[in-house]
């Protein structure tokens, strides 16, 4: 565990050596390591400390039962899928209660492995359900189920031929290293729509099950922003830290690998160093891990960590206000008719599957700006109402001098229709977006509930000596922010993307009137099925010629992903990246 040699014959230790020139001491091999804790030591006497610190004996115990769960356990892969799982609750049951698919999973488990010694706890892969590690009480337990294996005796699991060996620990890597965009398995999804075909509605409600988040885990997600709330508070006594989840985890249309958003905010003519944030958050707060700040370029920065208990990942940002001011509508809007959310998650998800097999996400429109498209779209439809009528406001807000108010009584507007169903809204989406919505003259905006003109909304400038210029934009896409007028959600989308989203769009349409599978309309245009998808960007060369300095605009750490208003000032408040101001006219 520990490396204590000092000879300069190591192949680690070569500090004469010229290639290392420059280099620090962890980067060309330290002669004191801690292999165990990662940890690089200037000399003996210091690496002798550390060993004996609580530190290193509870990381070398960790270790320790770490491996002896190992030797107790098996790894089962080839598992299978929720769909037959299902099938078979249906068959004895007569039907099947969403969420027991894993509880007769494991009791399946149990009883073709339980033969073999007690089980102590079976772990099914999260993500796809495809595996699993069973833990037996002793190792020898462990043994027998795979002596049986390797003798050819272990049966059929539901017509599977169970793959069966040895559980191996890995190292686990640092979130920075191992955190990538997760996509929910789409064989899964297209397994789901197979399975109940013949009925559209069902086979999506089956879909937004397997998606979306469960209320059990919102709850979850809740109770850590209020326990880090605590902490923080705590080791920030005077500075009345108040945080706010925001973003599509808070409005309810977050997928099931979708981050936390959460604003920090804190007591007037206070100003939280974000070092020692990151320290307290490092050192103080438990459960907490992999604390790492996110560069976001002309928006701030973002502070990234894990949450261990919650097995969650967090973004904060300061003072973000018109973050949880869109948060808030986004909420209003979907207690108007439950069905929208379940529209909008479709919807969300497909825009991942479809776009995100052939553009970077950089490149493609944010789940809030889908959001936005949607909401849009069912004002033209309809189905929504207005929710900016002055009529009908009755608590005027203004964040900056922005006007963020809107109606928040929805007993107030008139009732949602009723006779309309999710394939129809979906096929309806594909057809409005595909052929009605005119990208290249239009704006997508939920003021109104009409559509803006281009030429209305852009290159509206200031006065120089206010030191700040605001400008909507220009984009093949242009989606308005709905209290940030100069705002383009979509400023960031390429003119490829929009020429191919506008396409696939089409595809849908047209494959639903054919009276083809549900799949196949769902998921038009993804690699091996883009039948019909031209990608001819000749009828938007007008507006593509406008993007010449745009379509490589950076947007790292997601900073527009869930509500298009990521913009952090580490202890004043954060403005639209749309609408930037200087701090002499935000103090008046």
């Amino acid at each position: 565990m520990v490396n204590m040699e000092t000879s300069p014959s190591n192949k680690n230790q070569s500090p004469n050596n010229k290639k290392h020139k420059g280099k620090t001491g962890k980067e060309r091999g330290s002669k004191f390591y801690c292999s165990t804790c990662n940890v690089h030591c200037p000399n003996e006497t210091t690496l002798q400390q550390h060993n004996s610190g609580k530190k290193h004996v509870g990381n070398v115990a960790n270790v320790q039962r770490r491996d002896k769960h190992a030797l107790s356990s098996v790894f089962v892969g080839n598992l299978p899928k929720l769909a037959q799982i299902r099938a078979k609750i249906t068959e004895e049951t007569g039907g099947c209660v969403e969420g027991t698919e894993n509880d007769k999973l494991k009791s399946d488990l149990t009883a073709m492995f339980g033969s073999y010694g007690e089980i102590v706890k079976i772990i099914i892969d999260k993500k796809h359900g495809s595996y699993c590690i069973i833990e037996y009480k002793t190792p020898g337990m462990a043994q027998v189920a795979l002596s049986e294996y390797q003798a050819g005796k272990i049966q059929l699991f539901y017509g599977r031929k169970l793959q069966i060996k040895s559980r191996t620990v890995t190292e686990i890597k640092p979130l920075c290293q191992i955190r990538t965009e997760s996509e929910l398995d789409k064989d899964n999804i297209v397994a789901l729509l197979e399975e109940a075909e013949d009925d559209p509605i069902c086979a999506l409600n089956m879909v937004d099950a397997a998606i979306s988040v469960s209320d059990k885990v919102r709850r979850q997600h809740q109770e850590a922003s209020t326990r880090l709330q605590t902490q923080l508070n705590d080791n920030f006594p005077f500075y009345q830290i108040v945080l706010n989840l925001y973003g599509s985890a808070a409005t309810g249309l977050a997928l099931r690998d979708s981050d936390l958003d959460i604003s920090l905010t804190v007591g007037k003519e206070k100003r939280l160093d974000r070092d020692d944030l990151i320290r307290v958050l490092k050192e103080k707060c438990t459960g907490v891990s992999h604390v790492h700040v996110i560069p976001a370029p002309g928006q701030g920065t973002i502070t990234r960590f894990l949450d261990g208990i919650s097995n969650t990942t967090f973004d904060i940002l300061f003072n973000n206000r018109l973050g949880v001011a869109n948060t808030a509508l986004i909420n209003t809007v979907l207690s108007y008719d439950v069905r929208i959310a379940r529209f909008i998650r479709l919807v969300v998800y497909w825009r991942r599957v479809v776009l995100g097999a052939r553009f970077p996400k950089q490149c493609t429109p944010s789940s809030y700006s889908i959001t936005i498209m949607c909401l849009h779209f069912l004002q033209r439809r309809g189905v929504l109402p207005d929710f900016f009528q002055t009529s009908l406001i009755t608590e005027h807000k203004m964040i900056y001098d922005l006007d963020c108010s809107f109606v928040t009584d929805v007993s107030k507007l008139p009732p949602a229709p009723q006779d309309w169903s999710i394939p129809e809204l979906l096929t309806g989406f594909w057809s409005y977006y595909g052929a009605e919505f005119n990208v290249e003259t239009q704006v997508v905006s939920m003021r109104g509930g009409g559509v803006l003109e281009k030429s209305e909304v852009e290159e509206t400038s200031r006065d120089t000596q206010h030191h700040y210029v605001t400008l909507f934009k220009p984009s093949p896409l242009a989606v308005q922010d709905p209290f940030v007028p100069t705002h383009n959600l979509t400023h960031n989308v390429s003119l490829e993307c929009v020429v191919f989203f506008r396409d696939v769009c089409r595809s849908a349409s047209s494959n639903w009137s054919k009276g083809a599978p549900l799949y196949t309309w769902m998921f038009s245009g993804i690699s091996g099925n883009s039948a019909g998808i031209s990608g001819d960007t000749s009828s938007l060369q007008g507006d593509g010629s406008s993007l010449q300095g745009d379509n490589n605009v950076s947007m790292e750490a997601e900073g527009e992903e869930e509500n298009g208003n990521k913009t952090p000032v580490w202890g004043e408040e954060s403005v639209s990246v749309g609408n930037k101001r200087s701090v002499e006219e935000m103090e008046h």
